[in-house]
């Protein structure tokens, strides 16, 4: 097999317009306020710190808290000062945020179910197989790179 060819073919599949438009609507969930307010929904409704949340989605401490503002602002999210370290601020998610947050992972996964419906039983199974493959020998390579480094 020609592993350089195969990647060129994932790339150009990857990269498509029509496909890049698939994958943003399904980023919606994972990107930007949708991305804070499910971390939010699957920390179990514990209050975390700011800077928790950036390490969990990967961004900026600066964008994280002008997603925190916007949210707070549409009433998805609190703030409060932390009791045991009054210069620590915690973010809760409100039952507004979990009833939004919720949503969105409902949206999320019936629009997957309708396209693995589609490929069936059989091709779905290997398709999650492997792609979860994919991911765990990505990460395992990345931190084999980030070693050497």
């Amino acid at each position: 097999m020609d592993y350089n060819q195969a990647a060129e073919a994932f790339l150009s599949c990857v990269k498509s317009r029509s496909k890049t438009e698939v994958m943003s609507r399904f980023s919606k969930y994972a990107h930007g306020e949708k991305l804070v307010l499910v971390g939010l929904y699957k920390n179990t409704g514990s209050p975390i710190l700011p800077s928790d949340i950036a390490k969990q989605t990967n961004m900026s401490t600066a964008r994280v808290a002008t997603i925190l503002n916007n949210l707070e602002e549409k009433g998805l999210v609190t703030r409060e000062i932390s009791r045991t370290d009054r210069r620590k601020i915690l973010v809760a998610i409100t039952s507004k945020g979990r009833d939004e947050a919720e949503q969105a992972r409902k949206e999320a996964i019936s629009r997957i179910v309708k396209i693995l419906e589609r490929m069936g039983e059989e091709r779905t199974k290997s398709f999650v197989e492997n792609v979860q493959l994919f991911f765990d020998l990505a990460i395992e390579i990345f931190e084999e790179e980030n070693k050497k480094v």
